[in-house]
């Protein structure tokens, strides 16, 4: 493989790359933490929705527990994310040209 062909062999590796990651950005991840809070963001951490799905919750004594639900539904939904962009990232790593290389 010459010089050429592997510059335009990156090239289009980094294309789809991009393409994929486009489509990570605009998909919808959602966790439920504990039948409690329901959060849907995007992978590129554009809320949604977040849902209150226990009305019993939303009485004065539970605020600090509504507050840790949305925490940990927000966490769990970023580590999806997260987890997604890594597998693709792997991957295109793997795919790469020069990685088949050496």
């Amino acid at each position: 493989m010459n010089m050429q062909q592997m510059i335009q062999a990156m090239q289009k590796t980094q294309r789809m790359y991009e393409k994929e990651r486009k489509l990570i950005e605009e998909k919808e991840f959602t966790y439920t933490a504990n039948n409690i809070v329901k959060l849907t963001m995007k992978g590129n951490l554009e809320i949604v929705s977040l849902e209150i799905l226990d009305d019993d919750i939303l009485n004065k004594d539970d605020k600090d527990m509504l507050i840790d639900m949305i925490k940990i539904a927000f966490d769990n939904v970023k580590n999806q994310i997260n987890d997604a962009e890594n597998e693709l990232l792997e991957k295109y790593q793997n795919q790469s040209t020069l990685g088949k290389m050496f």
